[in-house]
């Protein structure tokens, strides 16, 4: 026992020790919550307050959940410890439901359906009802029943947060796939939790059983849960509901980054409303970076509003400054991060490849870095995400290049015959194929059944015949059309981004992202040709040949990600680019309220980027950056203006532009 609190700080041994009513950790970034955590159970059993099954411990991923199970068993080594109910909330619902399965609507054992078994059906059902997938996307619908789930709604409830193109509709559709997947005797993720939630309150006696067996919970990243993740435990813990009140909730409300897939920042904020007799503990002290990086992070933190009052800070050595690169341009930018990298790697011959991390706000930023990464020989890594050109869009709009060039290209034919939708099927590719035979060119056969049908009629001639002629136009043009040009004509004529945008998901504002860059792509490729109009081959071929993947075998890579991927994680040497305002901070919102809503999460997302740096953190911003080919004045992040001088070092790389001014929004 004394050992198991000899290794903890004075903050952490109370947090461990406070074991009776409900508690609230404040943990700030770095500062030993997993060790506090694991440690608490442990506590828990050694002193003999509760048995392995009577804790409930609940995390967000499989991994959280792995690492806190292995390192209580390390800690009760040889006591024949056996970790329990330590999972995910979606893990322990799933427990639950197939434990107290009588009680659900299912007449067989339910099984789960993921994302795409989810969108499988949606569409299933648009298909059913005779509607238009262009104006009733079924990703659209997906993400509005996902949504409204994180807020416990139910078909029938009053609802918010689904897009006008498909608003009329939802009622019906959402019904509809409610009844479908009980008739399936199915589940997806958001329902595992909100009828775990519902069996709850709705049964008295299931919940005073998991209330006896429960005599101490404990839920990591509290910050991050949504309404329904709130109210399932709310109907485990609170006294108002039969509970016991031994609730142990830790997180950071100033790491709370997930406030656009659900995430309630008020469940941390309200703990102490919704528990009177809380007690507080602060972990305030960092364990990861310099004092020079948790000041700098502490001071832009600051500024929030919507948080408790804590402070962080850090014993470790006061070192580097925060260094300040002001570029001239996006393209400048990435070369001179480039540059950093390897400057660094020959100064320190301590460092790996695997040390560095470029975040950035959206993945549509990486291919830069991609392209000087390659250029410099530099192995990285797209951490959660593809490579540039490996994103479907981009292979998308690809394809359809290539097929205007050469018409004969049989994959990228059966890629876009009906992307985006156009009413050309499976079946209808398996008939024409089945025909063709793999004799001769699948172009050729193709035309020559659009001229003399045999296998078609009707609405689907009709559909492949428009198809037809709109490459065969294209392909007339493309001697007379410079590339970007073509690829306007080709996202216009196919509705691909008006497609994206009826769609109304954060997956599709992506997407579109990703389509922006590869405008800047076409158009940085034209502005190193004398003569862009007819050259669509060269293009190809510089994308082919710059894309070309490093096949050095390094398993050491930099790694690239968004700064929502690089929560949890932590780097000797973090570069943060793009700080600019309209890009992050990204604010979409067009009133205060929702404005003010959002700059505080993008803080939050600043604050989490910054404290992911141990040693050395860096933060670039462009003047110029280019979207949908032009070439815009960007204003430097607020954030710089609220990190203290003496904390920063600046390298300015720019040409004659205001590092001070911060446009208001």
């Amino acid at each position: 026992m004394t050992d198991l609190l000899a290794s903890l700080n004075s903050p952490q041994q109370e947090a461990v020790t406070t074991t009776e009513g409900p508690l609230l950790v404040l943990a700030g970034a770095g500062s030993g919550k997993t060790k506090m955590l694991t440690s608490r159970i442990a506590y828990l059993i050694q002193t003999g307050r509760a048995r392995a099954h009577e804790i409930l411990a609940v995390t967000f991923t499989n991994k959280a959940a792995r690492e806190m199970r292995e390192r209580v068993v390390r800690i009760l080594d040889g006591t024949g410890f056996a970790p329990y109910d330590m999972g995910t909330f979606h893990s322990i619902c799933a427990k639950i439901l197939r434990k107290e399965a009588a009680y659900l609507p299912f007449t067989k054992p339910f099984v789960i359906y993921d994302d795409s078994d989810q969108h499988t059906l949606i569409k299933s059902i648009v298909k059913a009802k005779n509607w238009d997938e262009k104006l009733y996307s079924p990703k659209a619908f997906q993400y509005a029943i996902n949504r409204l789930k994180c807020d416990a709604r139910e078909p029938g409830d009053p609802f918010a947060q689904v897009s006008r193109m498909i608003e009329r509709k939802f009622p019906e559709l959402w019904e509809a796939y409610h009844r479908a997947m009980i008739d399936n005797n199915a589940i997806d993720f958001g329902e595992m939790i909100t009828m775990t939630y519902r069996l709850l309150r709705d049964h008295e006696d299931v919940r005073a059983f998991y209330q006896r067996r429960y005599k101490y919970i404990l839920v990591d990243e509290y910050q991050d849960t949504n309404r329904a993740q709130y109210l399932l435990l709310s109907h485990l813990a609170k006294p108002e509901f039969g509970g016991r009140g031994n609730i142990c909730v830790v997180g950071d409300e100033d790491q709370s980054i997930y406030g656009w897939r659900g995430a309630d920042i008020k469940n941390i904020l309200d703990f102490e409303k919704d528990y009177p007799s809380a007690k507080v503990v602060k972990l305030e002290q960092n364990y990861r970076s310099t004092q020079t990086i948790v000041n700098a992070a502490s001071h832009v933190i600051a500024n929030n509003l919507e948080r408790k009052n804590k402070t962080l800070y850090s014993r470790e050595s006061i070192g580097d400054p925060i260094i300040r690169l002001q570029c001239p341009d996006d393209r400048f930018e990435a070369e001179q991060v480039v540059k950093e990298i390897q400057a660094q790697l020959a100064e320190h011959h301590d460092l790996s490849f695997h040390d560095f991390a470029i975040l950035y706000r959206t993945h549509a930023q990486s291919r830069l870095f991609e392209e000087f990464l390659r250029q410099a020989k530099l192995p990285y890594k797209i951490v959660g995400g593809l490579r540039f050109f490996d994103r479907k869009e981009i292979k998308d709009v690809m394809a359809y290049l290539k097929l205007v060039l050469n018409p004969d290209d049989s994959v990228s034919f059966r890629r876009i015959i009906n992307v985006p939708a156009r009413g050309i099927g499976k079946t209808t590719l398996d008939k024409l194929e089945a025909a063709w035979g793999q004799k001769g060119s699948l172009w050729t056969f193709f035309c020559k059944e659009m001229d003399q049908p045999t296998l078609f009629a009707g609405k689907t001639l009709k559909k492949l015949q428009q198809f037809r002629d709109m490459i065969e136009r294209w392909m007339t043009e493309v001697a007379v059309m410079s590339v970007v040009d073509l690829y306007h004509k080709i996202i216009d004529e196919t509705n691909y981004i008006g497609d994206l945008r009826n769609e109304g998901s954060d997956e599709s504002h992506e997407r579109i992202e990703n389509l922006e860059e590869f405008n800047t792509v076409i158009l940085e490729f034209e502005e190193r040709t004398e003569d862009p109009v007819g050259k669509l081959t060269d293009f190809l071929e510089s994308v082919s040949l710059a894309d070309a993947p490093e096949t050095d075998g390094q398993q050491s890579s930099i790694q690239l990600m968004t700064f929502h991927g690089c929560k949890g994680l932590e780097f000797p040497m973090v570069f943060m680019v793009g700080c600019e305002e309209g890009l992050f901070p990204s604010v979409k919102g067009d009133d205060d309220r929702v404005i003010e809503r959002e700059l505080e999460e993008e803080r939050r997302l600043c604050y989490v980027g910054m404290t992911r740096a141990r040693r050395l953190l860096y933060m670039s911003h462009a003047a110029f950056r280019r979207v949908w080919g032009n070439m815009l004045y960007q204003y430097p992040a607020r954030f710089f203006n609220e990190i203290p001088a003496n904390l920063v070092q600046v390298r300015d790389h720019g040409r004659e532009y205001s590092t001070d001014r911060v446009r208001s929004i």
